[in-house]
């Protein structure tokens, strides 16, 4: 209920008394009632189907790094022949065993004919109700990541919510039990599925690894690295894109985006030197994380496939490395669909990009740690 009247009190702060608040007062309102939906439908699990808390969480691979450095590449790249636990976006939306029997009908009529598109290509990444999506939302059912606050006009308020950002750095007791919760979903799913290989994007959590090799201690990390000045443009075009589809940005004034876009400038600095730091301190295990460089996994995909193949531990099917031989010759030709503003759009020059991000500006970063 916090992250709700928060919500309702920053409303009143950036719309006052307006169409605009009475719009996100309904948003917020439908939230709240899927909210309510989400934690009935995961307790009935516990009388419906018991049997998924006897399911191991074996040997999980999550996919971190900064937005728009290749996260979701991989990750349909690994989930596309079906033989992971992916999450589709109704599953995500809906993680309860019991509310999947109610809603998978609903789905099924909807997309027999066509797919539902939530959000098009063009905005940057397409969300179908029924295509693989990235894992890091299952933590909006808990609050606990940035899309809360890029997602709400929490992201447009003076107010930091690094909590939300630094979820290593919360109190252990909180921690540990949103990673907890992610683990009972990843159970849940597992039964549900019948496949027991769990293949997470998770590039918000780069900053619960730490939390994460705690709760997952036979977990794979997969660490995509990527220049800011190529994810910047494209994530922060991304973001006002999907902004824009589902809210519309007119709502928001010229000062009220700007420190919008500050803020997510800000939380991409702390994404990237935060686990620069922990690399370099040697303050998570290395030996649990493989650095996939972005520019050699555009040029040599088969020579990559296989490495992370053998890292995780994973044996993929014929099916899916002739899927990724597919890709290999594909992406050769790829054009994007979508237009990525630059930097300067957003009130960031190129100059502090360079000054903040010094650390990331040798000629490789972790060329010292990595194979």
């Amino acid at each position: 209920m916090r992250m709700y009247k928060q919500g309702l009190a920053v409303s009143w702060e950036l719309f006052g008394l307006s169409r605009n608040f009475v719009f996100f007062v309904f948003v917020i309102l439908f939230f709240l009632v899927h909210s309510a939906f989400t934690v009935t439908t995961l307790f009935l699990d516990h009388i419906f189907f018991p049997g998924f808390r006897k399911v191991k969480v074996k040997q999980p691979v999550f996919i971190i790094g900064h937005p728009r450095s290749g996260t979701t590449f991989i990750h349909h790249l690994f989930t596309q022949t079906g033989e992971m636990a992916a999450f589709t976006t109704w599953q995500l939306l809906f993680p309860a065993i019991t509310a999947r029997g109610i809603v998978k009908p609903i789905v099924k009529v909807l997309t027999r004919k066509h797919p539902i598109v939530l959000i098009p290509e063009e905005a940057g990444h397409q969300i179908a109700l029924d295509t693989v999506e990235e894992d890091e939302m299952l933590f909006l059912h808990n609050h606990d990541t940035q899309f809360v606050i890029i997602g709400t006009p929490l992201g447009f308020s003076e107010k930091d919510y690094r909590e939300i950002r630094f979820h290593d750095l919360q109190p252990r007791k909180r921690r540990i039990k949103s990673a907890l919760f992610l683990k009972s979903i990843f159970q849940r799913h597992i039964y549900y599925t019948g496949k027991t290989q769990i293949f997470a994007q998770t590039h918000f959590s780069t900053h619960r690894i730490k939390t994460l090799m705690e709760v997952f201690p036979d977990a794979k990390f997969i660490y995509m690295h990527r220049m800011p000045e190529e994810t910047l443009p494209s994530y922060l075009s991304l973001t006002h894109n999907t902004l824009d589809i589902l809210w519309g940005m007119h709502r928001f004034s010229d000062a009220q985006k700007a420190t919008f876009y500050n803020r997510r400038y800000e939380a991409s600095l702390e994404l990237y030197r935060y686990f620069y730091e922990l690399w370099h301190n040697n303050e998570i295990d290395r030996e649990k994380v493989l650095i996939v460089p972005y520019k050699k996994l555009r040029k040599e995909l088969m020579p990559m496939f296989e490495q992370i193949v053998e890292f995780t531990g994973i044996t993929p099917s014929d099916e899916l490395r002739s899927a990724v031989a597919h890709q290999a010759q594909k992406q050769k030709s790829y054009q994007r669909k979508h237009e990525v503003k630059t930097l300067a759009d957003f009130g960031i020059s190129d100059d502090r990009v360079r000054k903040d991000f010094a650390f990331l500006y040798t000629d490789d970063p972790f060329a010292d740690q990595r194979n």
